[in-house]
C-alpha cells in the first residue's frame, strides 16, 4: 500500500472483514461491563481502535457505527453516541497511517488526540440530549463539578475530557498488547499491518 494511491476498498481485506465481528463483540462486551459496573471510563471502543489501527479509518468507522447500533439494542443511550465511535474509528485509522502507534510516546499523543476528539463530540450530546445524566460512572464526576458550582455544559465538558483521555489511553494500551500477540503472518494481511511487522523485523 505504501507509495500507492490510497483506496478505501483496499482496507477491506478478507482479514479485516473477518475481524469486524470480533471487534464489535469486544466493543459490546466492554460497553456492557462498564455500564454494569458504573465505571467512569467506557472501554467500548477497544475493538474499533484495534481494527482502525490495523485496517484503516473506514473499517474502523464502520465497526464503531455497528457497535453502537447493536449496543443500542441493550441500552438506547448508545445510539446518539454512534457519531463519537465513527469519529474515533476515522481518527485512529488516519493516525495509524501516520505511524502514530509505533512507539509509546506516539501512542500517548494519539490517545490524547482521540480523547479530545471523543470529548468534543460527546459533550454536547451528553449535555443537551441527556441533561448530563447518562447512567454511566462518569455521571458521578459530572455531579461533583455541578456541586462545585460549574454550569452543566462546563461540567460535562470537563468530565468528558478527563474520562475520554483516560479511556482512550487505556484502550490503546489494550490494543498494543493484542497486536503484539498477533503473528507477523496475520498482521501482514491487514492494509496497515506492515507498520508493525517492520518494527518487529
Amino acid at each position: 500500500m505504501e507509495g500507492n494511491k490510497y483506496s478505501i476498498k483496499a482496507d477491506f481485506t478478507l482479514m479485516a472483514m473477518m475481524l469486524i465481528p470480533i471487534a464489535i463483540a469486544i466493543n459490546i462486551l466492554g460497553g456492557q461491563i462498564a455500564a454494569a459496573l458504573k465505571l467512569p471510563i467506557y472501554v467500548d471502543t477497544i475493538g474499533t481502535l484495534l481494527i482502525a489501527i490495523l485496517a484503516g479509518p473506514w473499517v474502523g468507522a464502520l465497526t464503531g457505527l455497528l457497535s453502537n447500533l447493536i449496543n443500542g439494542i441493550f441500552d438506547p443511550v448508545f445510539i446518539p453516541y454512534a457519531m463519537v465511535s465513527i469519529a474515533v474509528g476515522l481518527v485512529a485509522g488516519y493516525l495509524s497511517r501516520a505511524k502514530m502507534f509505533n512507539s509509546i510516546g506516539k501512542m500517548i499523543i494519539s490517545g490524547i488526540i482521540l480523547g479530545l476528539t471523543a470529548a468534543i463530540i460527546s459533550s454536547p450530546i451528553t449535555a443537551f440530549m441527556f441533561g448530563g445524566v447518562t447512567g454511566s460512572g462518569s455521571t458521578l464526576i459530572t455531579g461533583v463539578f455541578l456541586a462545585a458550582g460549574q454550569s452543566l455544559l462546563k461540567s460535562v465538558i470537563t468530565t468528558s475530557i478527563i474520562t475520554d483521555l483516560a479511556d482512550k489511553i487505556i484502550s490503546i494500551a489494550f490494543c498494543f498488547f493484542i497486536i503484539k500477540s498477533i503473528s507477523i503472518r496475520y498482521l501482514s494481511k491487514f492494509s496497515l499491518g506492515t507498520h508493525f511487522t517492520k518494527k518487529r523485523a
